[in-house]
């Protein structure tokens, strides 16, 4: 199983039982093509970064979710066909996921990182440059603009 990540616009004008059912028919399509849906999160009404479909608004909402490839490709038809979506987009997140290991880290409320990689030294740039003096700089500034 792949875990991935698809995010997409509603069109922001519809009622919110619409809305739901929209929302309930990709979980739909997601389980019944042996997919685990993972997180739903609706952001919101947010304003586009350009018109879609003559819409300037749209509600954005994230899934993550667990499955293989044929489910994103029954998934993303099913988006196609659906006027309710003006544009959708999925990313892979991770090549192997395990429920279990999931829901461990979830529960620890733990970073999700690969166990394979290296993750030494990273994280360190923000420290070498307060070494140097910059981070001071800021806030000496941030002080001033106090006063």
């Amino acid at each position: 199983m792949r875990k991935y990540e698809t995010f997409f616009i509603i069109d922001p004008d519809l009622p919110d039982e619409v809305t739901a059912a929209v929302d309930e028919k990709i979980k739909s399509v997601v389980g019944a093509n042996g997919g685990d849906v993972v997180s739903y999160v609706p952001w919101g009404k947010k304003k586009l970064a350009y018109p879609v479909k003559k819409r300037s608004r749209g509600l954005y909402v994230l899934m993550e979710y667990a499955g293989d490839s044929r489910l994103v490709a029954e998934l993303e038809r099913n988006m196609r066909l659906d006027e309710r979506v003006l544009k959708f987009i999925t990313v892979k997140l991770d090549d192997r996921y395990d429920p279990a290991k999931e829901a461990a880290r979830m529960a620890a409320n733990l970073p999700s990182f690969p166990e394979d990689e290296d993750t030494e030294g990273k994280g360190s740039a923000p420290l070498a440059r307060e070494e140097e003096g910059i981070g001071e700089e800021a806030q000496t500034d941030e002080a001033e603009d106090k006063e």
